[in-house]
């Protein structure tokens, strides 16, 4: 291990250092990772390896020159805390400049102090401290090479000075780096998406519904047309609302060295409900009812305040619907309410409707009847039963009572179920036993709510099902449709 020496004057980066403001910062965390235990290993002629760490996971970057403007040299991806970078080709007997930079995820960077060190062997030069040096072999000039190529008339010699100069390229030119994660900003049916590259690059994201996604094969991709750039920036469109999303970003310099992202996600917004025909259904004594439809499935919640004590309340239901119905209870007679409709989508995303208000009054309303249906069900045996369930609802609590007689027309007295107590219930059911197979019926429902209000239905009609034959029945008939003497068996015929 080498002693190192800090020099204490500050250094003047090359064009090729990053500027912290190309680090998209997190708004969670801004503190810099602390780099301690700079070491110098391995110091030959042309080779030195420098050590360092980090208190947390960072990437690893040196910068290093002959002289005070440094070069770099970049293992980006922030995943270390113990951090190993080796500098080799370098000419011995010489004394490099150096420091290390290292930045955390969220683009939060972590500088050294610098430092110097001397590389065994003699110098090429003669010259030992690495300052004040010229080198003695006069370089082309861009000109000059340029025009020695204009006057070289083979295609072979072109094409082999192209390839030399693609191999020189991709030797000098560091991998294209995508700095920190990309940021996300999703709505509904589209997605800003952001990213920052070290160098001027194009712009690209590919991304496919994780849904089924295999981790490789993108269904989609969108580029940007426009100049290369280091802030990049695309919105991608056609999207479904509430899904998850897997994407990549990708860049591509005028070298064409691609730069990658690894893979991210991010989920859509759900669509805003919007609250539609919101009203007041009844309104009682001591309870009203709200009702209100919503453009997208929703959860329900209404927040209410009595606007004489100033008293507020609320009531929700956790369900998606559509249709929407809900009773506000335990209110005081003769008060003016004032009430907010809250829907939430499936996503947690609310909107809030205007104010309805109404004054509590005496309930002088009836019941409303609703959602009546019947089911006949026959069971087979020596003697058929016929089951029937009549179901309906009404709008409050309420005490029903099923009538009903046989036929359509009349003629036959009614029959009353009557019940063993009373009850007030918005859902209600009957079971009748008594019908008869193959039967017609009417039936009507008489209902009370808990004011004393009366309400009669209009009048249902039924018919059970036709009992079933047994086998020998079958087997009689059946004889007897081929066979006419078949119903003299057991008879005095001639």
């Amino acid at each position: 291990m080498i002693k190192l020496q800090k020099i204490i004057t500050p250094f003047v980066l090359a064009g090729l250092f990053f500027s912290v403001s190309h680090f998209q910062v997190a708004a969670q965390e801004s503190d810099p990772p602390q780099i301690s235990n700079v070491q110098v290993n391995d110091v030959t002629e042309d080779k030195m390896t420098i050590t360092w760490e980090t208190n947390e996971d960072a990437d690893s970057l040196v910068n290093y020159s002959l002289q005070q403007d440094l070069g770099i040299v970049r293992i980006p991806v922030p995943e270390r805390r113990s951090h190993s970078i080796t500098l080799d080709n370098l000419e011995p007997g010489r004394v490099y400049y150096f420091r290390v930079i290292s930045a955390d995820e969220n683009g939060n960077q972590g500088i050294s102090a610098d430092y110097k060190v001397q590389m065994t062997g003699a110098p090429q030069t003669g010259e030992a401290d690495g300052e004040g040096q010229s080198d003695t072999v006069e370089t082309p000039t861009t000109e000059e090479i340029v025009k020695e190529i204009q006057e070289i008339t083979d295609p072979q010699e072109l094409k082999e000075i192209l390839n030399e100069v693609v191999k020189a390229i991709a030797g000098i030119t560091e991998d294209l780096t995508i700095i920190g994660p990309p940021t996300v900003i999703p709505e509904t049916n589209t997605a800003l998406i952001k990213w920052t590259t070290d160098r001027a690059a194009s712009s690209e994201v590919i991304f496919s519904p994780s849904s089924g996604f295999n981790g490789s094969d993108y269904a989609f991709s969108q580029t940007d047309t426009g100049v290369d750039t280091t802030d990049h920036e695309i919105r991608i469109i056609g999207l479904e609302a509430f899904t998850d999303y897997s994407f990549k970003v990708r860049s591509t310099d005028d070298f064409s060295i691609t730069g990658e992202s690894k893979n991210f996600t991010f989920v859509t917004k759900a669509s805003l409900p919007e609250i539609r025909n919101l009203r007041v259904l009844k309104v009682e004594e001591n309870a009203a009812t709200l009702a209100w439809d919503t453009t997208v499935p929703a959860k329900a919640l209404i927040e209410y305040q009595d606007q004489t004590t100033g008293g507020q309340n609320s009531v929700g239901r956790p369900t998606l619907s559509t249709s929407h119905q809900m009773r506000l209870a335990d209110l005081t007679l003769g008060t003016r309410y004032v009430a907010f409709v809250i829907s939430e989508n499936s996503g947690g995303d609310r909107v809030r409707s205007q104010p309805i208000q109404f004054i509590t009054v005496r309930d002088i309303e009836a019941p409303i009847i609703s959602n009546v249906t019947n089911e006949s069900t026959l069971f087979p045996g020596g003697e058929s039963r016929i089951q029937t369930i009549i179901e309906w609802a009404t709008d409050e609590p309420s005490a029903c009572l099923m009538t009903y007689r046989e036929g359509v027309a009349g003629g036959t007295e009614p029959t009353v179920r009557e019940k063993e107590r009373v009850e007030y219930n918005t859902r209600h059911v009957e079971v009748v036993v008594d019908f008869n197979p193959a039967t017609v019926y009417q039936f009507w429902l008489n209902c009370d709510d808990e004011a004393g209000n009366k309400v009669q239905s209009e009048n249902f009609v039924l018919f059970t099902p036709i009992q079933e034959k047994n086998i020998i029945d079958l087997i009689l008939e059946n004889f007897q449709s081929t066979f006419g003497w078949v119903k003299n068996i057991g008879g005095g015929g001639n």
